[in-house]
């Protein structure tokens, strides 16, 4: 007796989903509930974009009573932003903390920071010409060896 009763409460309600004063969805309750059953996920990203795009959403019965859907979507809204901002808040300290803790054991920081000096950037000095030709003869020692292809008169290899 008491499916009879729930699947006749569910033939009352309708849920209607409007754009701009124009029914785009009317589903009675009986087939939005499978519905909802079967694609939970889908249905609540629906439910949540709907307004964002213009959409409303209600629910009404068979008396024209209506359930507005809005305000349950901009309070879940909502609390999924606050829980982002606390989680984000909290993420951002723990990264502070591990970030402190890390420069506080890197000795070269602690001594740049104990010297209150910042490392002055020189410019390499030019070598002279005697360093580049040592500097090319070490390089000409340490190619790869080649492989020289030779032809004979006739042009073959």
């Amino acid at each position: 007796m008491a499916d009879k009763n729930f699947f006749e409460a569910l033939t009352q309600y309708r849920l209607k989903v409007e754009k701009d004063g124009e029914n785009i969805l009317n589903v009675p309750g009986l087939f939005a509930l499978p519905g909802l059953l079967i694609a939970p996920k889908l249905s609540l990203t629906g439910l949540i974009a709907a307004p964002l795009l213009g959409f409303k959403i209600h629910v009404e019965n068979e008396a024209g009573e209506v359930v507005d859907m809005e305000d349950a979507v901009r309070k879940a809204a909502e609390t999924v932003r606050e829980s982002v901002t606390a989680t984000t808040k909290t993420l951002r300290e723990e990264i502070d903390k591990v970030w402190e803790s890390v420069s506080a054991d890197d000795p070269e920081e602690n001594a740049a920071e104990d010297a209150d000096e910042t490392p002055v950037e020189t410019e390499p000095e030019n070598p002279s010409n005697e360093e580049i030709e040592q500097d090319l003869k070490k390089h000409e020692e340490n190619d790869i060896p080649t492989i020289e292809v030779k032809t004979d008169s006739s042009g073959q290899v």
